[in-house]
Order: C-alpha cells, then sequence, then structure tokens
C-alpha cells in the first residue's frame, strides 16, 4: 500500500477498569499532519486511520501489543547514584521519584528513563516506556486521508535525517531556500 498523508484531529485516553483518563489531545485548529510508514506514530494507529475516510470520525482502542508493549520488570534497574552527581552533588532539582530524565548509554544512545527510588547508594530507574502495558483508546476526526506525495515524503524524510531543522531549523519554514516547506508550520 503507497504512504499516505494523514491530517487527524484526535484524544488518547488510557483506560483500564478503574479509570478513563486524557493523555493528550491535538489543538482543534491544528491537527496532526504526518505521513505513514515513516515511524512517527504507532503503526497500529496509522494503520487503522488509513480505513478512516476523510471527514469521518473514528473511536478505536489499541492493546499494550499493539502500542508500546507490555512492561519489562528487568528494565527496572538500579543504577550508582553518582551517575546523577555534578561537581561532586547529587541533582536533587532534576532526579526525584516520577522525573522523567534523558539518559545515555555506552554507546552514544539517547532515551528516557522514569526515576523510581533513591537511596543512599542508588537510583531506581525504569527504563520501560511510561505507556508501556496500557490500552490506548483514540477518538477523533480524519480530516485528510490521501496517498502522499513524493515532496510529502522527501521532506518528512529530511526532518527524520536531521537535513531539515523541522520547524525551529529554519526561522519559519519557507523563509530559507535550503527549506522545502515543512509542512507542519503552514497548518
Amino acid at each position: 500500500m503507497a504512504q499516505r498523508y494523514l491530517k487527524v484531529s484526535y484524544q488518547m485516553f488510557t483506560n483500564t477498569a478503574s479509570s478513563h483518563k486524557l493523555l493528550y489531545e491535538t489543538e482543534a485548529s491544528r491537527p496532526a499532519a504526518f505521513v505513514t510508514d515513516m515511524g512517527l506514530m504507532i503503526e497500529a494507529f496509522e494503520q487503522r486511520l488509513t480505513e478512516v475516510p476523510s471527514g469521518e470520525q473514528f473511536d478505536f482502542t489499541l492493546q499494550p501489543s499493539e502500542a508500546f508493549g507490555e512492561r519489562d520488570e528487568s528494565l527496572v534497574r538500579p543504577v550508582a547514584r553518582k551517575i546523577f552527581e555534578i561537581d561532586g552533588k547529587f541533582d536533587n532539582e532534576h532526579i526525584f521519584p516520577g522525573a522523567e530524565v534523558p539518559l545515555m548509554d555506552s554507546e552514544g544512545n539517547h532515551f528516557y528513563g522514569t526515576i523510581v527510588k533513591i537511596t543512599d547508594s542508588e537510583v531506581t530507574v525504569d527504563l520501560n516506556n511510561p505507556l508501556a502495558g496500557k490500552a490506548l483508546q483514540f477518538t477523533g476526526t480524519v480530516h485528510e486521508n490521501r496517498e502522499a506525495t513524493l515532496q510529502e515524503i522527501e521532506q518528512t524524510a529530511k526532518i527524520l535525517s536531521g537535513e531539515c531543522g523541522g520547524c525551529g531549523g529554519c526561522g519559519g519554514c519557507g523563509d530559507s531556500e535550503d527549506c522545502g516547506g515543512c509542512s507542519g508550520c503552514k497548518q
């Protein structure tokens, strides 16, 4: 199937037996616009939306295996407290239970972790995605659903590769000769 250009306004909720919590909502005046099959959105989310015609509403739930996966308790790990020191002092301002912090492994890969517990010698970090193990409900409207143009695919690839700075890299897309015009700024 050809890549699709989708423009959608939506709400994302977590659904459990005991709660229905709003996690994210697009602004009504600024729907999300993206090209499918480029790793920008959850694959199952994209697949479901490609089946919804322009102008139609949707309401579906993705199970954890379709979204951010199941929780993996082996990804909850203690690390030395010293890792979070700046100039010999523990960073109490940014490192506290519940804080999401940027981390980097020995190979230079960047990722986020959530601080679970702090002791005198260790900090326990949860490397699971915060939405792992949760079913996600999506409701909203598909404003546009069509085959993506070659220009839209190329522009998205430039942004993903870092070749185009995206909306902040050219002073407001379309303002420089080097920018192909991000679709995100002009909508």
